[in-house]
């Protein structure tokens, strides 16, 4: 598969229409219907251009077509960050729940002795 045919895969997964993928990266519709075509090939300015709109994009699947079109490792990350995120928010509402059973406590014992 060419890089010509990379970029079209490309445009339908990211940004579904040349017109929007022409916004995120600059490159004009005309350059990317002559893309599309075959009539031009991917100059490098345009791989900068889409790299930099959509760092996401494996570099190496894009011009040589090795790998996958997208990169693993920053979703990970990404995940793994979520993840951390998530157990500190967690661990605070199990703090806070706790603080909670405890004043409950306390109200509960004070009403029974109040009571008699």
């Amino acid at each position: 598969m060419s890089i010509n045919n990379r970029l079209e895969q490309l445009i339908i997964k990211t940004a579904t229409t040349r017109s929007n993928f022409s916004k995120a990266t600059g490159i004009s519709t005309v350059i990317l219907s002559h893309i599309g075509s075959g009539r031009n090939k991917v100059s490098l300015a345009a791989v900068e251009q889409i790299l930099t709109a959509y760092p996401e994009v494996n570099s190496e699947w894009l011009i040589m077509g090795k790998g996958q079109m997208f990169k693993q490792g920053p979703n990970e990350e990404y995940i793994s960050e979520l993840e951390a995120k998530l157990d500190a928010v967690y661990n605070e509402v199990e703090k806070t729940k706790r603080a909670m059973d405890v004043s409950l406590n306390t109200l509960k014992t004070t009403i029974s002795k109040l009571k008699g």
